[in-house]
């Protein structure tokens, strides 16, 4: 990858930071205020400038977006230190604690309700069977 200049990497951050103008990113970066719509049409058509900007929004993306697994180490953080007991008050917070571990059994695919046999023989008062 082609190393950018002090004045395209200023153009890059600012680019990203105010929501894709190119032409603010310009003047913010140093160019003339008289050429910066032009000047930030070319900067975003240099390979190097383009594929920069590509990468930090994949590392802002990438940064922002937890994986499942963390997202599962949270919630059991969570369920841990609200279900702690204390002597005098009980679980210091059973119903974070409940909501953490409904939520936890959602992503795993454990919130189906369990399968259960309630078929009863009904026996008539005249049957000696008991």
């Amino acid at each position: 990858m082609i190393k950018l200049t002090p004045k395209q990497d200023k153009f890059v951050k600012t680019y990203l930071l105010n929501g894709g103008n190119a032409t603010q990113a310009a003047i913010s970066a140093g160019y003339s205020e008289k050429t910066a719509n032009e000047q930030g049409s070319q900067n975003l058509a240099k390979l190097s400038i383009k594929s920069a900007i590509e990468k930090h929004q994949k590392k802002s993306n990438d940064d922002y977006i937890w994986s499942k697994a963390d997202k599962l180490k949270k919630l059991e953080l969570l369920i841990e230190s609200c279900s702690k007991v204390d002597d005098e008050k009980g679980a210091l917070n059973a119903a974070a604690a409940i909501s953490a571990i409904k939520e936890h059994n959602l992503m795993q695919g454990d919130n189906a309700p369990a399968e259960t046999n309630n078929t009863h023989k009904i026996i008539n008062a005249n049957d000696t069977e008991w």
